[in-house]
């Protein structure tokens, strides 16, 4: 092992531009990161970027050194821009294989340094005059080529891992296709089937480092869950005004009005939770509606071209509550319904499995 300098493994790249339209499609930002894999496999964005972007090439090492402790490390796809709040890193090749530097770069050595260096309470940030001075121990030229081959497979096997986890997703679409195409159900307005729709604050809360978990649409993965690694917190105060507009209880639905819209996802937590605008509390009536089935009605091709038809807004576009409201979703009877959800939790029982599998590498 030879003791270096972070500067010394590593150069980081500052060159920026302003986004131009033709720019927006080659866009990375830290949403399209995620932990525990170096495949970026999400892009773009809906308007042309604001600010200036990190200029990125093709292979370069994409760090996200705002809230490190998300752990968020990709290998960029193209070339093309990425977030100001990232770091494009690329390995001086005298000192590291750059086969090797990925791995190294997305480490817990590397990584928990980056997290005990970060400056800030609301959103700690990795500098690099801090990381810079940092010290690693790196093994041979030899032995770094070895551990890259070796770590290279292992995060081939979780590329597949995560393929076997979208088939499971493809699997619950086909099926409730296949159990609720074939006959015709009453159709009525999503504002008949729920007690009330509403959304959350339309006024920016406070922060603060600890109190109420406060989330947006942002807080909405693709496969209808809640992820609270990255959430903001707000006092008791105004967790209680929020809850005056839009009460949260367990297993209502939320839908996303912006951003990523019409992604719905339901409230599996039994602790308090605050809304931004952003999310749409959907208060179905349990007697005529399983949670289940009408979130995975909801990703339903039917149900998303009434939302998109319905969206408003050029530059940023919003799914209205109106919009929602009129929006028509077939009712089974209830126990056809429950059936369907007993096969989705079969599902994610091997999902869970997979995901276990895949984390294990």
């Amino acid at each position: 092992m030879t003791r270096y300098r972070f500067d010394q493994i590593a150069e980081n790249s500052t060159a920026k531009k302003k986004p131009e339209e033709s720019d927006r499609n080659r866009y990375v930002g830290l949403e399209h990161l995620d932990p525990g894999t170096l495949e970026v496999t999400r892009w773009g964005a809906e308007i042309t970027p604001k600010g200036d972007k990190l200029l990125m090439k093709k292979g370069d090492v994409l760090f996200g050194r705002r809230r490190a402790y998300q752990k968020k490390v990709g290998i960029a796809p193209f070339d093309g821009i990425f977030s100001a709040h990232g770091m494009v890193l690329r390995p001086k090749a005298d000192v590291v294989d750059p086969m090797f530097f990925p791995f190294f770069i997305s480490s817990d050595m590397f990584l928990d340094e980056a997290i005990r260096v970060s400056v800030g309470s609301l959103s700690p940030t990795a500098n690099w005059k801090d990381l810079r001075t940092l010290e690693f121990d790196l093994p041979s030229p030899g032995k770094q080529r070895e551990l890259a081959g070796i770590l290279s497979e292992a995060e081939s096997l979780k590329g597949h891992y995560r393929k076997l986890l979208t088939t499971c997703d493809d699997v619950v679409k086909s099926q409730f296709v296949e159990i609720f195409s074939k006959k015709e159900f009453p159709l009525i307005p999503l504002s008949q089937a729920c007690t009330k729709i509403t959304d959350g604050t339309h006024k920016t809360p406070q922060y603060q480092e600890a109190g109420i978990a406060f989330i947006s649409a942002k807080n909405v993965t693709s496969d209808g869950k809640l992820d609270f690694s990255d959430i903001k917190h707000i006092s008791t105060d105004e967790y209680e005004s929020i809850q005056k507009r839009c009460e949260t209880q367990i297993g209502d639905v939320l839908l996303t009005k912006s951003g990523s819209l019409g992604m719905p996802a339901i409230v599996d937590v039994d602790f308090p939770i605050g809304l931004f605008e952003s999310l749409a509390v959907l208060k179905y009536r349990r007697d005529i509606l399983d949670g289940v089935f009408l979130r995975e009605q909801l990703k339903s091709a039917r149900v998303q071209d009434q939302f998109t038809g319905g969206v408003k807004g050029i530059a940023v576009k919003h799914l209205h509550l109106n919009v929602i409201g009129r929006t028509s979703i077939i009712v089974p009877p209830l126990e056809l319904q429950e059936e369907f959800t007993d096969f989705v939790a079969q599902v994610d029982k091997s999902k869970f499995k997979l995901g276990t599998c895949g984390g294990m590498l």
